[in-house]
């Protein structure tokens, strides 16, 4: 699909329908996975096409035993190629703290973006705020 604004919320819709069709009951995986794939799609979206235009991003989801595996695909600058630019945002961060795994693979040729969420039922691991909070308070302890 076109990689632009409107294909996040597309990607995120469905998502959600094909884990639903495999799996009813465990929301809190299926959020967990619709906000990780949307942050993916939405960081080739901001960063892998930079001045051409739109490009192309690539959405591939599998049952694969007792784990979910999407992958999602660019042939955009790659992560390598974003020289002077941001790099503090919170996608791979929030990607990484909802996925039981992550693998990225970048070239100037693209990005490939694996993320993998176990089905064993422990939704409360996937609790994005929960520990954030739990962090900032032991932070602003003396």
């Amino acid at each position: 699909m076109a990689a632009d604004p409107g294909s996040v919320r597309l990607v995120r819709t469905e998502i959600m329908r094909w884990f639903h069709e495999l799996r009813h009951g465990d929301d809190a995986l299926a959020a967990s996975i619709a906000v990780a794939v949307s942050e993916a799609v939405g960081n080739v979206v901001r960063h892998a096409y930079p001045g051409a235009g739109s490009g192309r991003v690539e959405i591939e989801a599998q049952l694969e035993e007792a784990s979910i595996v999407v992958s999602v695909s660019d042939g955009g600058t790659g992560m390598t190629g974003r020289a002077g630019r941001d790099h503090n945002g919170m996608g791979l961060p929030v990607i990484g703290r909802l996925a039981d795994g992550v693998t990225v693979v970048s070239d100037k040729g693209g990005t490939r973006l694996s993320m993998r969420f176990g089905l064993d039922g422990e939704a409360t691991r996937r609790t994005l705020f929960a520990p954030l909070q739990e962090r900032s308070i032991a932070a602003a302890s003396p």
